[in-house]
């Protein structure tokens, strides 16, 4: 499946998804900055929550702290979601969680593959980088929630040094995808699990919890300036990765950059 014949197209994306709870339009740009740029826009001039918008190429695609995420063309999904969230803010932290689990859970549902889930929005696959989430909140007088998700899904390789840490569905499965059902197979696992986020938590929790890579090994956290070593010991009830250091208390994270490290350099 080659580029000129693999194109996103939302009638075709939407066909594939008939009962919508929230979920009411849906966008493809050949190009864009960034799907979560483009939604933002659209978010503070009034639009509605549940807008979705994918581009077949990014020029400016970016991750957590401000990464650049490569977004090659007609190659991944990336697209952004407007979120408006009825429940309070200070549960919003959940949305990052609930987003990982319904996209590892929409990728096995599909191709049958096994992937992890790395605290606190990364997805992982055979050790490798496959997907990264990024939400982006705005809590002012009408707010919101920007939700982008970038998964690889047909790249047959990666440049390096990208080709020792990223991978794709095409290289994890060995055959090229269809992006349209796929893309519609992760906007249902979104649709369907969104109701669970204020009341029913903890299912999200139990899904993480059985994904969660990180659980029982040596990791470095860093949290600012601030550099915490120590064993995750899983998720708190809020979805806080909680570290147990070498000494001392437990330590509670919200939010950091986790990398696995070995006893010997705690």
């Amino acid at each position: 499946m080659d580029a000129a014949t693999d194109r996103l197209v939302p009638e075709e994306i939407l066909s594939h998804l008939p009962d919508r709870r929230w979920i009411r339009e849906v966008l493809v740009l050949e190009s864009t900055t960034s799907t979560n740029d483009y939604v933002t826009a659209q978010a503070r001039q009034g639009a509605p929550a549940g807008l979705v918008v994918f581009a077949e190429e990014q020029t400016a695609g970016r991750g957590r702290l401000g990464r650049r995420w490569q977004s090659d063309p007609h190659a991944g999904l990336w697209f952004s979601i407007l979120l408006r969230p009825d429940f309070p803010l200070v549960q919003w932290p959940r949305l990052t969680l609930w987003l990982a689990c319904a996209l590892a859970h929409a990728i096995r549902r599909h191709t049958s593959l096994e992937v992890a889930l790395k605290w606190p929005n990364d997805i992982y696959a055979s050790g490798r980088k496959l997907a990264g989430i990024l939400v982006e909140t705005s809590p002012g007088e009408n707010p919101f929630a920007t939700a982008g998700i970038g998964l690889n899904v047909n790249q047959s390789g990666f440049p390096s040094p990208l080709d020792a840490t990223a991978t794709s569905l095409r290289l994890e499965t060995g055959s090229p995808l269809d992006r349209n059902p796929l893309a519609a197979a992760i906007l249902t696992s979104i649709d369907e699990s969104f109701s669970l986020i204020p009341s029913h938590f903890r299912e999200i929790l139990t899904w993480a919890s059985q994904s969660d890579c990180l659980r029982g090994q040596w990791v470095t956290a860093t949290v600012g300036n601030t550099i915490h070593r120590g064993i995750a010991e899983g998720l708190d009830p809020e979805g806080a990765l909680l570290l147990r250091p070498p000494s001392g208390p437990l330590i509670r994270l919200t939010s950091g950059e986790v990398t696995h490290c070995s006893p010997s350099h705690q």
